[in-house]
């Protein structure tokens, strides 16, 4: 049996209709099947106990589904197969694989977490404080609205309103003191904000993360990194973009707004992050 987890709502209601032709082709195929709502609760707690040892679990979503789900504790106590079909808006996950319907249960079951004010929360992609959470704040207002813009866009456009900050980043033991920060990510893999190769080196099967900081550089200089990273040629930028891998984080700052795999959060005062 095919346990397919969608989200009704993701993408606009279009994952809705393109779970219906994904369904049919594995009927077709002689697979059975059984669609369980996430937005209805009742459908998602029986799932424990429908689902036997080789049945296998499908995720139909982008990256907002998948964070959503593997922070599940109906999800998490489950041992079998865990495959995605590509399908939303930001898919940053489904960059680092190939294809459109693939296995990701290595992937998901071993995945980082953050402490975001004393609470545990598992991620796929990354997490970052900064102008990146703001943008991802201002693309979900713009999502509520259906108004389209771009990650880019909508950044670039913030640019000139945000004041960098101050960061004390503690990474498996050693202190990192930066000044005048624009936004810092914690990466599990390469990408954020929809396609932006942020961490290039960043292999989701390895037991390290990497730390990403844009720092002490001023507006214009700025404006000329920032279109690299589509690219992940912001490395060149040696003196305003610096990387640390490491398994332990924790961070001090004086600004709260983060993202984590593109979900926004608000006062955050503490933050903790383990591979």
């Amino acid at each position: 049996m095919y346990y397919i987890l969608y989200n009704p709502k993701s993408n606009a209601g279009k994952t809705a209709k393109k779970i219906i032709k994904f369904n049919k082709k594995l009927i077709k195929s002689g697979k059975e099947t059984k669609l369980i709502n996430l937005l209805d609760e009742h459908d998602y707690l029986q799932l424990s106990s429908l689902v036997n040892e080789e049945d296998i679990i499908v995720i139909v979503g982008g990256d907002g589904t998948i964070h959503n789900v593997v922070n599940n504790e109906v999800f998490r106590s489950l041992n079998n197969k865990i495959y995605m079909y590509r399908c939303g808006r930001g898919n940053d996950f489904a960059r680092d694989l190939k294809g459109k319907f693939f296995e990701i249960t290595d992937l998901v079951k071993k995945l980082p977490h953050a402490y975001i004010n004393g609470q545990e929360e598992y991620f796929v992609n990354g997490l970052g404080i900064g102008i990146d959470a703001l943008t991802c704040q201002k693309q979900y207002e713009n999502y509520r609205l259906e108004k389209k813009e771009s990650y880019f866009k909508i950044a670039f456009r913030a640019f000139f309103h945000f004041k960098p900050f101050k960061l004390t980043a503690i990474i498996d033991g050693k202190e990192y003191h930066y000044d005048n920060v624009w936004f810092f990510v914690v990466q599990n893999g390469k990408y954020f904000g929809g396609g932006m190769k942020i961490s290039p080196k960043s292999n989701r099967l390895d037991n390290e993360l990497e730390f990403v900081v844009i720092h002490n550089v001023g507006f214009k200089k700025l404006l000329c990194i920032f279109p690299l990273i589509f690219i992940g040629k912001h490395i060149i930028a040696k003196n305003a973009v610096k990387f640390v891998t490491g398994h332990e984080f924790s961070f001090k700052m004086n600004y709260d707004l983060l993202q984590i795999d593109g979900e926004v959060k608000s006062a955050i005062k503490n933050l903790e992050v383990k591979r």
